[in-house]
């Protein structure tokens, strides 16, 4: 089973990073490739696919790709450090499982896994933040709306492994659930203290947390309307 889900994991992480990461890249490489976007509308479509639905129904195309967030200009200069710390952190969740597995140790609760119950997961949207902060112009607009996705990918991945290790451990995960937060560090976890607004298996699920997804992404792409932006060209 977890064979399986390892597999399902590892295609869908390869699949979504293609997809929602290409538009972070492009806003990095945007300001030396923009004659190409102009050139050939197919490297455009390639690069930005995904943005198309949102930029005929809500917003302009070129809202997405020029507009930068005033006075964020300076995060370039932090972001290699966030990009590095978001790897290691990445880097060393991984590195504990292969180790657990290969040792079949079982459920890990230490090390990283002390702090979080997904420092993977954490790694990847610290470190994918830290690259939409690479623009020399500043934070894109677009590039969050791509980060949300990024994130939301990932919170679908984590919901399917904590329903797989709750099968496979039992009360042992559950206790651990408790006392582990899901994905911010040093915080109590949330599990059981508070009312389920959320059913907690089966097919309902994933549409409920699609459709919260859908509500927060509304509400983000609202609040960047409202926020001063400098538009590149």
């Amino acid at each position: 089973m977890l064979r399986k889900l390892f597999k399902l994991r590892s295609i869908l992480i390869v699949g979504s990073s293609i997809a929602a990461y290409l538009p972070i890249v492009a806003g990095i490489i945007e300001p030396m490739i923009w004659p190409l976007l102009l050139a050939s509308p197919l490297l455009y479509h390639l690069l930005y696919w995904w943005w198309e639905p949102l930029a005929q129904y809500f917003f302009p195309a070129w809202w997405f790709v020029t507009s930068h967030i005033i006075g964020t200009h300076w995060v370039k200069q932090v972001a290699p450090f966030v990009i590095g710390g978001g790897t290691a952190v990445l880097l060393k969740g991984l590195a504990q499982i292969v180790h657990a597995k290969t040792r079949k140790r079982g459920l890990v609760t230490t090390g990283v896994y002390k702090y979080v119950r997904h420092p993977q997961h954490l790694g990847i949207a610290v470190m994918s933040f830290g690259f939409l902060m690479s623009n020399g112009y500043g934070i894109r607009v677009g590039d969050i709306i791509a980060w949300t996705l990024v994130v939301f990918i990932y919170i679908l991945l984590a919901d399917s492994e904590e329903a797989a290790l709750e099968n496979e451990f039992g009360e042992s995960y559950l206790d651990y659930k408790r006392k582990v937060p899901y994905t911010i560090p040093f915080l109590p976890s949330t599990y059981g203290r508070f009312p389920k607004l959320l059913p907690n298996h089966g097919w309902q699920r994933k549409p409920a947390l699609i459709g919260v997804y859908i509500l927060v992404l509304a509400t983000i792409a609202w609040l960047l309307t409202h926020v001063p932006t400098l538009h590149t060209r």
